[in-house]
């Protein structure tokens, strides 16, 4: 009987039986090492992985404390927002925090603001100023004062003295001319002779909307008087005054306006000629007049507020003042982000009086950034933000002794008005980009302050007004110039048609610069 031979040293053994066709010859010895070794290297990979992940581990687990202080708040604070981006989460801000604590202190805060404005906060630079888009016209080649035979006079047009295709555009009333729509006081410096003339003034009737056909403003009499023989020189010395809300279109001014001057309360600061136009600021007609009359007779030691701002966010900055808010301090500056119209189309979280409205406050904030097809952060930031502007009543905020005046969309804010005529003391901020109304013609370094955007809230400005609210006979004399200022240049349309021509009068007068 046959007796299986033993394997040779090295031979593979199997348990198994061979395949059909297949013997363990001296073919398989070759094979055994490299298997071996590719097992071998596997292996090893994968302990060195595993050792590099605990390696990792280790270091993020004690990377923050053994970094700088300032490294481990960025890691945070990166960490924070790639986990809110990648999750979607909520904002940590709580409107409840402006209560007690200085805005740029509070979790999520400056967060909000980033998102509500589409651009991170960055300190402001008041060398960036914003890229302007002016008409083609300047103060040097828009006037032509060698066309002005002193003193100084002005001529008005009105539907006595204009073309009857023209007649339209101007005021049918008994008190249609210049004159008897200025004060006394600004009377004797219109003149009815346009030889004499400076200036020829133009006021379009609004009463009639679109009746004015602004293609025929050319046929004025005297609308290339003063343009020296140029062929584009139509305007030149003429000036619109208009206190209505519409902006006269920068298309409008090239093609129909020539080379006039614009004294209107609406415009864009990008589109203001300075040393040409003419900013006139003309507040809310339809006012609180209890309100006002009260806060008038307040003297400015015994108000809420030491200085207070509520508005729009339409400047950088009045978002650079939302971050300095702080109530302890008496520091009131609420700017609502422009970009809130989304928050406008949310639902809104108050009480309504439909079952529309009680089912869309009930709604979560989930759904409604659903709805409305935003991100759940920016959605939370929006709510949050309405509800911290209106922990603020309006009313509330204009009890205050100094007024914060910051730069908006126009030259002029109706925030000024509002300030002057309620006896507080405004602080213009940003004086770089803003330009006050009237320039230089009222009293301003007796009723104002002006500081620069740049300027440091807490190192700076509020020592200074805590300074001056100590000082009593200073303060109440800003306030009383302030209530003189309005009476004088503000508190209707003939005041502010007098301002107009002071203005002008020391342009051509060569008295003083604005």
């Amino acid at each position: 009987m046959l007796t299986p031979a033993k394997p040779e040293r090295g031979r593979l053994v199997s348990s198994e039986a061979p395949r059909r066709g297949t013997t363990w010859d001296e073919s398989s010895r070759g094979r055994l090492p490299a298997v071996r070794w590719r097992w071998a290297l596997v292996a090893f990979a994968l302990v060195g992985a595993a050792g590099v992940l605990r390696m990792v581990s280790h270091v993020r687990a004690r990377g923050p404390a053994a970094a700088s202080p300032t490294d481990a708040l960025a890691a945070t604070q990166a960490a924070a927002a790639a986990r809110r981006a990648s999750r979607n989460l909520l904002s940590p801000f709580e409107p409840s925090c402006l209560r007690t604590t200085r805005a740029r202190d509070c979790p999520g805060f400056e967060e909000c603001l980033g998102v509500m404005s589409g651009t991170p906060w960055q300190p402001p630079n008041p060398l960036l100023l914003p890229a302007l888009q002016l008409p083609q016209c300047s103060k040097e080649n828009c006037l032509n004062r060698s066309k002005c035979h002193l003193p100084f006079r002005v001529f008005g047009y009105n539907r006595n003295n204009v073309p009857e295709p023209l007649k339209i555009c101007f005021d049918a009333g008994p008190n249609h001319t210049l004159r008897d729509r200025l004060p006394e006081r600004s009377r004797h410096l219109v003149t009815d002779d346009p030889s004499r003339a400076c200036v020829f003034f133009l006021e379009i009737d609004n009463s009639r909307k679109g009746a004015c056909d602004w293609r025929k403003i050319a046929q004025l009499p005297h609308w290339h008087a003063s343009s020296g023989g140029l062929t584009n020189g139509g305007g030149m010395n003429h000036v619109l005054f208009d206190v209505r809300d519409n902006f006269i279109t920068i298309a409008l001014r090239h093609k129909r306006l020539g080379r006039a001057a614009l004294a209107v309360t609406a415009s864009w600061t990008e589109r203001f000629v300075t040393g040409l136009d003419i900013s006139v600021a003309l507040g809310q007609q339809n006012y609180d007049v209890p309100l006002t009359a009260a806060l008038a007779a307040t003297l400015p030691w015994d108000r809420r507020w030491l200085a207070a701002f509520k508005g729009s966010q339409s400047h950088p900055s009045r978002r650079t003042m939302s971050m300095e808010h702080d109530e302890k301090e008496g520091f009131i500056s609420m700017a609502l982000s422009e970009a809130l119209h989304t928050c406008k189309t949310l639902p809104p979280k108050v009480k309504g009086r439909t079952g529309l409205i009680r089912k869309a406050a009930s709604a979560s904030v989930e759904a409604r950034a659903l709805a409305k097809g935003v991100s759940l952060l920016q959605a939370d930031c929006c709510d949050k933000a309405r509800d911290a502007y209106e922990l603020y009543d309006y009313k509330d905020v204009q009890n205050s002794t100094f007024a914060l005046i910051l730069a908006g969309h126009g030259p002029a804010t109706y925030r000024l008005t509002e300030t002057l005529r309620m006896g507080s003391i405004p602080v213009f901020v940003g004086i770089e980009q803003l330009h006050v109304p009237y320039g230089h013609a009222p009293r301003w370094e007796d009723a104002a302050l002006f500081v620069p955007s740049s300027v440091d809230v807490r190192a700076d400005l509020l020592p200074l007004l805590r300074k001056l609210h100590a000082n009593r006979t200073r303060t109440l004399a800003m306030q009383k110039a302030a209530l003189r200022i309005y009476s004088e240049w503000f508190s209707s349309e003939h005041p502010a048609r007098a301002a107009v021509l002071e203005v002008l009068r020391r342009r051509f007068e060569f008295e003083s610069d604005e």
